[in-house]
């Protein structure tokens, strides 16, 4: 990867944060989104559209932290649960 790709993608990564940030509600987790976009970027072989292609990714990245993090709370019973359930 060249360095004028590498600040490409930093142009990009305030408004993917902040994307991912107001969608997870966590500095960190919207940071490793960031990072993942990053990854799966620096793996796709040509990208026509570089803010939409990292928008959509990120936003998938997000939709699934967020149905991954819905399906742990539901099935957690938690340690009260078992006296009295």
């Amino acid at each position: 990867m060249t360095v004028d790709a590498v600040e490409e993608f930093e142009r990009h990564r305030s408004k993917l944060f902040g994307l991912a940030y107001r969608m997870l509600g966590s500095a960190e987790e919207a940071e490793d989104v960031v990072q993942d976009t990053f990854l799966r970027w620096h793996q796709a072989s040509t990208v026509e559209s570089l803010w939409a292609w990292l928008a959509k990714v990120a936003t998938n990245l997000c939709v699934n932290r967020l149905t991954s993090a819905r399906a742990r709370r539901e099935s957690y019973v938690g340690p009260g649960c078992r006296s009295r359930c």
